[in-house]
């Protein structure tokens, strides 16, 4: 890919120099921004008759996505319909992140209107513009409409934006060289992305089968009881937690001045966010002393419990603490006796996590205590092929965990590369034609 044959500075600073014949404009003179339809919940209709108004669900991933749609029975003004080429920008939104997601308007989304969080700008750049609205040089603005109270793009913040603008021959170069750039990116990342999700079923499956029916294919079954545990092998025994643990708790939450959120206190407390995809808790974002635990202001749990989240949205994330560990009250801790291998009870806890919502007690928010928890029936093998299943799983899943990472990793590679290619692009660091 070449480049311009002379440059100019362009006048600001996180844009750098620009080929020679570009120009540098506010968005103010080169298009127009266009306020969304304000209605009320009287004006929405339950069934799709009337007008599809684009609200931010709409926008997935740089998509045009049909969920959650809202139909309104009212006279939609010309300026407040989407035409063909229009780029639709959330303006307002809860999350500063989804500020500013858009789409370009096409057939299929022309002829609707849009939402009072949303905003229409219009331009006979649109094509070009699009992608500046997608490139680093508009995120890197996005600190303009972040603020403590509300996050929003107001239209006089979108007209005070600079962007690089080339003549009109070139941004038609420009934006067919970032459609088709971009299009084999996106597709790269999505096959990766469908990887991604069938080795994380192939995980599932693993543990499915291992946890409730062992390891032995040729062995013989008999109903569990339990419906959704289904048949286990014969020599299997079906118990309850309560039955094969010492101690089934929760976690407590001392008062913020107990804890302490940095790396030089003794003992890790785990709350929710410290819940990975890997079945052993490693690490937690904030800690307790020992002079707490003593005082009684947190419960220590001893290494090789099991923690499951009784409450909230994660509810029934399962975790193997490592060393002795502490918790908040969100958490339930089961602590096994020598009948059971812990990790082994871990691998097992994971197939019930669909179940526990369907069990939970809900008042405001799903909730699952210790006495659910110590009533759990899994299926229990004897010692011995509990380690043996444990062990299979560990490795097994760390494998498969692995090529997920490594996926994962490309997947940022991939991302990086289509940042930079918007971004070189729209600044006149490449010449695309």
């Amino acid at each position: 890919m070449s480049t311009y044959p002379t440059y100019k500075p362009s006048g600001i600073e996180w844009l750098g120099d620009i080929p020679e014949h570009w120009e540098v404009k506010r968005l103010k003179l080169i298009g127009e921004n266009i306020g969304g339809l304000t209605y009320s919940p009287d004006d929405v209709l339950e069934d799709e008759s009337g007008t599809l108004v684009l609200r931010s669900s709409n926008i997935q991933n740089g998509k045009f996505s049909e969920e959650d749609n809202v139909f309104v029975d009212l006279e939609i003004s010309n300026k407040q319909t989407t035409y063909v080429d229009d780029i639709l920008l959330c303006v307002r939104n809860g999350s500063v992140a989804l500020v500013g997601k858009n789409i370009l308007i096409d057939e299929e989304t022309s002829g609707l209107s849009f939402g009072a969080f949303m905003l229409v700008f219009r331009s006979k750049s649109n094509s070009y513009i699009y992608w500046f609205f997608n490139s680093p040089i508009f995120s890197a603005q996005k600190g303009l409409f972040s603020t403590t109270t509300i996050n929003q793009l107001t239209s006089g913040i979108l007209y005070a934006m600079y962007s690089a603008l080339p003549p009109i021959e070139e941004q038609t170069a420009i934006a067919n060289y970032l459609d088709e750039k971009t299009t084999k990116l996106d597709q790269l990342i999505s096959n990766k992305k469908a990887q991604i999700d069938k080795l994380k079923e192939i995980r599932q499956i693993e543990i499915n089968t291992a946890v409730t029916k062992g390891l032995d294919p040729n062995v013989t079954l008999k109903p569990s009881g339990i419906e959704w545990l289904g048949d286990i092998p014969e020599h299997w025994e079906v118990k309850r937690l309560k039955n094969v643990s010492t101690n089934v708790q929760t976690g407590t939450t001392p008062k913020t001045a107990i804890l302490r959120y940095y790396e030089d206190e003794d003992i890790k407390w785990f709350t929710p966010v410290d819940f990975t995809k890997n079945i052993r808790l490693t690490n937690s974002k904030s800690k307790i002393s020992q002079i707490a635990i003593d005082e009684g202001a947190g419960r220590l749990f001893p290494s090789g419990s099991v923690l499951l989240l009784g409450i909230g949205a994660t509810i029934g994330k399962v975790g193997l603490i490592t060393e002795d560990s502490s918790s908040n009250q969100q958490i339930n801790c089961i602590t096994f006796n020598a009948k059971m291998d812990s990790l082994f009870a871990a691998f097992a806890l994971k197939i019930y996590e669909t179940e526990i919502i369907k069990i939970a007690n809900f008042s405001t928010m799903p909730i699952f205590n210790q006495s659910n928890s110590a009533n759990i029936n899994i299926g229990i093998p004897p010692i011995a092929e509990q380690t043996a299943i444990a062990n299979y799983l560990d490795e097994k899943t760390s494998k498969l965990d692995q090529l997920v990472s490594n996926l994962e990793s490309q997947i940022e590679q991939l991302e990086e590369v289509r940042k930079i290619e918007i971004y070189n692009a729209v600044t006149g660091k490449i010449k695309v034609a």
